[in-house]
């Protein structure tokens, strides 16, 4: 059996960013995957931050519904993490939380989309 192709994406470019909720577009459209890795890249932090990621999934871009057990990890420093997760609807987004205490996290979001 040979290698399949893998897509990739950045769903959320390097940046710096303070409290609040940022969640990027939609990622995969219908019919092109069912197994989806998440990685999170942050490379620098101060305050007491604190870094949630994890991805959603719709079926008509509209309303979105977490994906159970896609959630990375929290981060509260500068660091790396991996979640998987197998997605059924058509759409695929991240969505990420930064929180703490003066948090800042400098993170991107990337997602590697295997192919039916």
């Amino acid at each position: 059996m040979g290698l399949r192709p893998l897509l990739g994406d950045v769903a959320l470019p390097s940046a710096a960013r303070g409290a609040g909720t940022y969640t990027s577009g939609p990622v995969a459209n219908a019919g092109m995957a069912t197994d989806v890795l998440l990685t999170v890249h942050a490379t620098a932090s101060s305050g007491t931050p604190t870094l949630d990621v994890s991805l959603e999934e719709s079926a008509d871009g509209t309303t979105w519904t977490a994906i159970t057990g896609s959630a990375i990890t929290q981060l509260t420093a500068a660091g790396n993490k991996v979640a998987a997760a197998n997605i059924s609807k058509n759409l695929v987004r991240v969505t990420s939380t930064v929180g703490g205490t003066t948090p800042s996290v400098t993170y991107r979001a990337v997602l590697m989309i295997l192919p039916n």
